[in-house]
């Protein structure tokens, strides 16, 4: 029968199994003190290639809240035929369509903002043309100003107009290029009013549609917040859409397990919910750095499910096989595993024999691996057939005196 493993990142894992034991140095004359009873064991290895089981939880693929944009009343719901044949709201668990309208709010006053930013873009466009209008006058009587003061130019050179005459063609010219360079300015300015009141309107005509609230994408109804009537602020939450089209199992592994986990492997999962059945997914992204609190990597593998068979938040298991693996492994009970929290490090208890007939133990470091069961493999610091305290090594100090129970 072949045994199923879940991993954990072993670190944390394994100290919150261990309960605390200290690890410091013994004091006195070691024969002098009461032995303490202790169960011994030889460390074993297990041999062959084991799967390697992670429990993952299932996520939908996306997954948004929906909020109105803008405040109102809710003054429509879209609604459906329910399993009493009622005509109700959507309740959670009903498909959506990717631009349904889900709900809507009054309107009434977005449409008097509409309508007072249409007339102000009417107005200002008006403006505009009555604006290139003069300018295309004020050109006009430059272009006849420029031509008499030609004239009268000419007669002057011949001395045939008097200065009075002269001056005043020329003011007259003066007078119409001042009278087009105004022109211009005021079409200019009447261009941007008119481009700042289009602005309002295009804002005003945006408020208006975000009085409905639609689907982004095809999916499944979670959860909706609220009913006919309910006064809606900007940023409030009303419905939350989840795409379980496809799903994604996430879970999390040691650095020592990375190497059998690549983008585009096929992985066979397990789902509690539905244990005669098996589901295949693909690795879909690998974290590139550890979790700074559980110092795992998290894995996110993609399952396609158009029955819609598989639901967020089910508990699924991931089995993994590392056929490159067919070295024995040394394992030993949790209880025997003690961590020293002053330096960081795990430690076992072997016993050593005194000259005077008792027996003293000392600790030996070592790096523990995955948790397999109420077991914990041991990949360096112990090899087969070593004798180590099994049972009360929390209790143990280096040095202490004691005596195996039988």
């Amino acid at each position: 029968m072949r045994t199923r493993r879940f991993h954990t990142a072993p670190a944390v894992a394994i100290a919150a199994a261990l309960t605390c034991g200290c690890v410091g140095g013994a004091g006195g004359d070691v024969d002098a003190r009461i032995p303490k009873a202790v169960r011994l064991m030889a460390v074993e290895a297990s041999s062959g290639v084991e799967p390697t089981t992670y429990s993952a939880i299932i996520a939908p693929n996306a997954q948004v809240e929906l909020a109105f944009r803008v405040s109102g009343y809710v003054v429509d719901l879209r609604q459906t035929k329910g399993a009493d044949g009622r005509i109700r709201a959507l309740e959670p668990g009903a498909a959506v369509t990717t631009g349904l309208v889900l709900a809507r709010i009054r309107t009434t006053d977005y449409q008097a903002g509409v309508d007072k930013a249409q007339g102000s873009r009417n107005e200002s466009t008006a403006r505009v043309t009555a604006a290139e209008s003069g300018l295309v006058e004020a050109r006009a009587a430059l272009t006849q100003a420029a031509a008499d003061f030609g004239r009268i130019e000419t007669l002057w050179q011949q001395e045939s107009v008097t200065k009075p005459v002269y001056d005043a063609s020329k003011a007259r010219l003066d007078a119409a290029r001042a009278k087009v360079d105004a022109a211009a300015a005021s079409v200019t300015a009447a261009q941007q009013r008119s481009t700042a009141a289009a602005a309002q309107l295009e804002e005003a005509r945006i408020a208006l549609g975000d009085t409905e609230l639609r689907a982004p994408f095809n999916g499944v109804l979670v959860e909706r917040r609220v009913e006919i009537g309910t006064l809606v602020s900007p940023g409030m939450a009303a419905f939350t859409v989840a795409d379980l089209q496809q799903v994604k199992v996430r879970f999390s592994v040691p650095d020592t397990a990375l190497d059998l986990f690549h983008t585009g492997r096929l992985l066979p999962v397990s789902v509690d919910a539905y244990p005669n059945e098996r589901f295949e997914g693909r690795v879909l992204s690998v974290a590139p750095a550890a979790d700074p609190k559980s110092r795992s990597f998290e894995i996110i593998v993609a399952i396609d499910n158009p029955t819609l068979t598989l639901r967020s938040g089910m508990i699924a298991s991931i089995e993994v096989r590392n056929d490159a693996t067919e070295h024995r492994q040394v394992r030993i009970p949790i209880d025997a595993l003690v961590h020293d929290p002053t330096r960081d490090r795990y430690v076992v208890y072997a016993v050593a024999p005194t000259d005077k007939g008792t027996a003293t133990v000392k600790a030996i470091e070592v790096r523990p691996g995955p948790l397999v069961g109420n077991q914990v493999s041991i990949l360096d610091g112990l090899s087969a057939g070593q004798r180590i305290v099994a049972s009360g090594a929390n209790m143990l100090q280096p040095g202490d005196v004691v005596k195996e129970l039988q």
